[in-house]
């Protein structure tokens, strides 16, 4: 017997079921009943259904409808193999070697053009797999076609196009029949095996006394053709859920219609003769594949059991399904039509929110899931569900939001579906190495595999290892390249400088010998590789020499056993898995020898390209995915799939966005289903919108959606998917707000969030019937709503205990603490480093110099033409270090640099021509403590000091301080001479006893600094002071143009760096506030006035 059991909830189907199992049980105790299902995730709710409605849940199998329909060809059919010779993947490897074959014939002209120039079979391979796959379809929705093709009739109208795909396929069992197969497929065992079981009065062996079809949306005509007739011999009962009550199987949508025929498309003239046609929009519009599917059930010699359950119209949510349940239209003012209804103001139970990314809609689904559960004692995760078309891209911000959330916001979650790859780091790895050939092998790439944890087992890293490792890298210049050989492998010019030989060979060196002892066979030394980890840099030449001899072996062809014999040998040299690690990697070996059981089957013995092996084994990671820990009794985080329309009383939906769901894939030009379409067939786009209106009907409760509505970078609109769009457009036209009916219902169900959670939107009071009211549980983003962040509390407030007063200060100590008193109380005090640490390797040899850069190689060719007269040897370090742009570009580079400096040059050759020496200071101030270190460039005449760029006020205070301590040690106080790139000049000599006053007020800001932070700042100080002296004395009538001028400096403005963006000082001092103001001119009037009055610029 066939019994179509028919209802719009899971629920009544569940019980139905349990029913039947309760009531007639098998006569064989020992006999698995059999439950047809879709999908993993539907039998593992059914088993727990079954379970808690039975006790248990045991002798029952959720068997797949096509393993299962197989599995009865084999029982009722002599000669059917357990796995059929025309599977997907056995024709596609079939397919790849009959292509070569055929091409020369004229119908395979359009083939043999795009294979074209396919050395490596990459196409071909790719190619077969598609025609596999429309093969695989035409046995599933048109066996007709293939029986004609294999009786020699090509279906010329049919296949006017694509004469090749007959020919092919006749190919194709010729090929099957001569490696020995039988050539049974799923087009003629259906033929067979309904004619067997039609023909015989007796019910086979083998079949099951019962079979149940659960919850199955839709199934290929002739699926449902083998179950009625299996149904003659055994109890079939096919249970179904079907939105509407009524017959709905001829409806249409009203685009198609208006398409169809726009003149005859007048709502307002329409009748009840024609209101069948025309009834419940969204019924019509989202429905097709469970119309097409219904339809076809009507049609069959079967008993109809209908248990639909009425919905109350409380709520807007119940009332959408009831007018889906019913066949209404609500709101058009026809014979047809209901009249449009009310809402309650607190109505929550369809909701829609607007955010600015991914991330705030997982922040926003937080807070609202948080807001149920308070409002909803009864309410439990396990009865929430959250779907999204990429799940892939959504789990890190779910990861990140419901996995950090604190002990009384926390929300037990749980995330399914996720592929492969995204779950393991390692299969990522895996397929970065066996693309290596093809790399550029850049800095970025290859330490990204190395930081796989177990790649850095594999190499003995730890992760300060590996830190230090990828410091060593960007300072001895990697940027890409294993070697010259590999780079001229990719058709690249080759240059050594910035490859992987290239930094090893300095490390190498550098441990042997420092960088001051020059060039060795043009290699500088890297000296950075000292003590301990020097043996990191070992483990570093030890993998990049993996990876090299991976590169050179990799390319060649082979056998599929000696690919899998090379994988394993590359996973064991590669990776040392821990626990975690055993999964992928036993999925790799099982999609390889799966592989090798493929080609077996196929009678496939060609070597395989690096490149098919790559792209089968990037299919089936990707395809993998992992969905053990779906309905685990939390919040189920899920792909929005087929089957997932489990009922739960919160469905929740994100990513509804326009050009995101639903999913649209452009069918193969040659699939001739999508040419010439039949009632039944499957397509994305339709299963995708089933699948909305399955999700509408199964929230129990509450129906909740959100989307980008806004663009985070220019704040512009962006619109939801077309099916949030058409269910808002019933809504406005089938509801009003019975408290504000002239209210636009779309916008009363859309909330708009703010782009940050920390808005103070979120934490002002709303009225309790505020619908769309913003709200946050996230008590930590409150002070930065108020304007309370920590940003604003001041760094200090009082000195730190004061240190015992320094008996010596040495002179390098006072420098630099005067280059930036900031940083030198964090660095020295607080023993706080605000490091800038860019998380990007470059993966580009250099093309320019950074200021920085540019700064240190004018130094370098300086210090040359100073000390030899030429420049040969720090040009030749320069390219030897990496730094320098390749070629032309680098000399170029050094001729501009070099140029640069010629002024400079020629000054400092006239003013070093007399000799000059070392002066040792050792001062005594007033206060006892002793001032010593060393001045450098002394000459009879004074001091000499320079800079290879422009000279900034950090240089006019260090040379003060340094004029200063000269003048007070010499018996004969000189002028200092300065020079810079744009200017030079002096520092006016001064007695030695007014010298030495000057660094006392020195001396004791020093001290003053290592308590409590100094605001001395250099460029700001030295702004304000050109601004207000005239004529060697402080000026009050240019008071606000020496403020404008110093805050101009502190903050900068259009292309000026302001000096507060100085990590340190921000810190400290984010505002110049009028009393650090005053603190600054105080400080800059008492000790750097004096050097300003004294500095003479020519």
């Amino acid at each position: 017997m066939f019994t179509v059991y028919q209802s719009n909830q899971l629920d009544i189907l569940k019980e139905l079921l349990v029913d039947r199992i309760r009531r007639e049980p098998l006569a064989d105790p020992f006999t698995d009943e059999q439950i047809l299902v879709q999908s993993p995730g539907m039998a593992q709710w059914l088993r727990l259904e079954l379970a808690s409605s039975l006790g248990i849940a045991a002798g029952i199998e959720f068997p797949l409808p096509a393993s299962f329909i197989w599995k009865m060809f084999t029982q009722v059919l002599e000669g059917i193999p357990k796995r059929s010779a025309f599977n997907k993947e056995a024709m596609a490897w079939k397919i790849i070697t009959l292509l070569p074959e055929h091409l020369d014939q004229p119908d395979f002209a359009p083939l043999q053009q795009y294979l074209r120039d396919d050395e490596s079979g990459l196409r071909r391979y790719q190619l077969a797999e598609k025609i596999a796959d429309i093969y695989d379809q035409y046995l599933v929705y048109r066996p007709d076609w293939i029986s004609a093709w294999e009786q020699g009739d090509d279906l010329a109208s049919i296949t006017d196009a694509q004469p090749w795909q007959p020919a092919l396929w006749r190919s194709l069992v010729e090929k099957t029949e001569a490696l020995g197969q039988p050539a049974w497929h799923r087009a003629n065992l259906y033929r067979e095996f309904i004619q067997a079981l039609n023909q015989v009065d007796q019910k086979p062996a083998g079949l099951p006394d019962r079979v149940f079809v659960f919850g199955i949306s839709a199934l290929p005509p002739h699926y449902v053709e083998a179950l009625v007739a299996l149904g003659q011999h055994c109890d079939v009962h096919l249970m179904v859920t079907n939105p509407c009550q009524y017959f709905w199987g001829d409806i249409r949508d009203p685009k198609y219609l208006a398409r169809l025929n726009a003149q005859r498309f007048n709502r307002d003239g329409m009748t009840p003769e024609n209101c069948d046609t025309f009834s419940n929009p969204l019924l019509a519009s989202m429905g097709k594949l469970g119309r097409d599917y219904l339809y076809q059930l009507q049609e069959l010699p079967a008993t109809e059991i209908d248990a639909f359950a009425e919905s109350d119209d409380l709520t807007l949510l119940h009332t959408l399904q009831a007018d889906i349940l019913n066949l209404r239209d609500r709101g058009e003012q026809t014979q047809c039509t209901m009249p449009v209804a009310a809402i309650e103001p607190d109505d929550h139970s369809f909701m829609i929110h607007a955010c600015y990314s991914a991330l705030r809609e997982v922040e926003v689904l937080h807070d609202q899931l948080l807001a149920q559960f308070q409002s909803d004692p009864t309410l439990t995760p396990r009865d929430i569900v959250v779907m999204v078309p990429d799940i892939d891209r959504y789990s890190p911000f779910i990861q990140a939001v419901f996995g950090s959330a604190p002990g009384e916001r926390y929300i037990h979650w749980a995330l399914s579906d996720r592929s492969a790859k995204a779950e393991h780091p390692l299969l990522n790895a895996l397929m970065q190495l066996l693309t290596l050939n093809q790399s550029r092998c850049s800095a970025p790439e290859l330490m990204e595999i190395l930081e796989t944890p177990a790649v850095m087992r594999r190499f003995s890293l730890d992760t300060r290892g590996y830190e230090t490792l990828r410091h060593w890298v960007e300072e001895s210049g990697i940027r890409w390249g294993l070697d010259t050989q590999h780079q001229t492998g990719l058709t690249l010019p080759d240059r050594h400088e910035n490859t992987w030989l290239f930094g090893l060979q300095r490390m190498l060196l550098g441990y042997a010998m420092p960088e001051s002892d020059g060039l060795y066979g043009n290699i500088l030394p890297y000296e950075s590789i000292q003590g301990l980890d020097a043996a990191l840099c070992g483990q570093l030449a030890d993998y990049i020499e993996t990876i090299r001899q991976l590169a050179e072996d990799i390319e060649r062809p082979r056998s599929v056993d000696d690919w899998i014999q090379s994988l394993n040998s590359l996973l064991d040299q590669f990776f040392e898995p821990d626990l975690d690690d055993e999964r992928p990697l036993q999925l790799v070996r099982t999609s390889l020898e799966n592989l090798r059981q493929q080609l077996l089957d196929a009678g496939y013995c060609d070597e395989l390209s690096r490149d098919i092996l790559v792209d089968y084994l990037a299919a089936k990671l990707d395809s993998e995915r992992g969905s053990q820990r779906f309905l685990a009794g939390q919040v189920n985080f899920c792909t929005l799939m087929p089957m997932r329309s489990i009922p739960f009383k919160v469905v929740c939906l994100l990513g509804m966005n326009d050009g995101v769901y639903p999913r649209s894939i452009a069918p193969a030009g040659f699939d001739l289903i999508a040419r010439h379409p039949r009632r039944g067939d499957r397509s994305r786009r339709d299963d995708d919108r089933y699948l909305f209106l399955e999700a509408l009907l199964s929230a129990g409760e509450r129906f909740y959606i959100s989307y980008v509505g806004r663009s985070i970078t220019d704040n512009s609109e962006r619109i939801p998917s077309v099916l949030v769009t058409e269910l808002l457009n019933y809504c406005e036209q089938a509801f009003t707000l019975k408290v504000r009916p002239d209210d636009n219902i779309t916008q009363w169900l859309i909330t708009e969030h703010p782009l940050q959670p920390f808005s103070q939107d979120y934490f002002k009071p709303s009225a309790a019937y505020d619908h769309k009211a913003l709200f946050s549980f996230a008590c930590e983003w409150l002070p930065a709503a108020k304007g309370e962040g920590e940003s604003t509390q001041p760094f200090h407030t009082a000195p730190l205990p004061a240190e015992p007063a320094p008996a010596t200060i040495e002179l390098t100590e006072l420098l630099r603490f005067y280059r930036n008193p900031c940083q030198y109380f964090c660095n020295r005090r607080l023993k706080v480093w605000f490091n800038e640490q860019d998380d990007m390797l470059d993966s580009d040899e250099p093309f320019s110099l950074n200021p920085l850069e540019s700064y240190q190689l004018r130094e370098s060719l300086l210090e040359d033409w100073l000390n030899s007269g030429n420049t040969l040897q720090s040009e030749s370090h320069s390219r030897a270090s990496g730094t320098l742009p390749h070629g032309h570009f680098g000399q170029l580079t050094l001729d501009e640099q070099k140029e640069s400096l010629k002024n400079l040059g020629d000054s400092l050759t006239d003013a070093l021509r007399e000799p000059t020496e070392d002066l040792e200071i050792n001062l005594t101030l007033n206060s006892g403590i002793q001032l010593t270190g060393w001045l450098k460039q002394c000459t009879r005449n004074g001091l000499i000091r320079f800079r290879p760029s422009k000279l900034k006020p950090k240089d006019y205070l260090r040379y003060w301080i340094e004029h200063l301590c000269y003048c007070a040690c010499s018996d004969t106080p000189a002028d200092t001479a300065i020079f810079g790139t744009d200017k030079q000049g002096k520092i006016a000599a001064i007695p030695a006893d007014a010298a030495k006053q000057l660094l006392e007020a020195l001396v004791d800001c020093y001290l003053s600094g290592l308590n409590a932070p100094q605001p001395l700042f250099p460029a700001t100080s030295w702004a304000w002071l050109e601004a207000i002296v005239d004529d060697g004395s402080i000026n009050p009538t240019q008071t606000d143009k020496a403020k404008d001028k110093a805050h101009t400096t502190y903050f900068g403005g259009f292309r000026l760096t302001g000096e507060s963006e100085d990590r340190y000082i921000q810190r400290i001092y984010p505002e110049l506030n009028d009393i650090v103001f005053e603190q600054m001119t105080s400080l800059a009037e008492t000790l750097l006035l004096p050097a300003h009055n004294a500095l003479e610029i020519d």
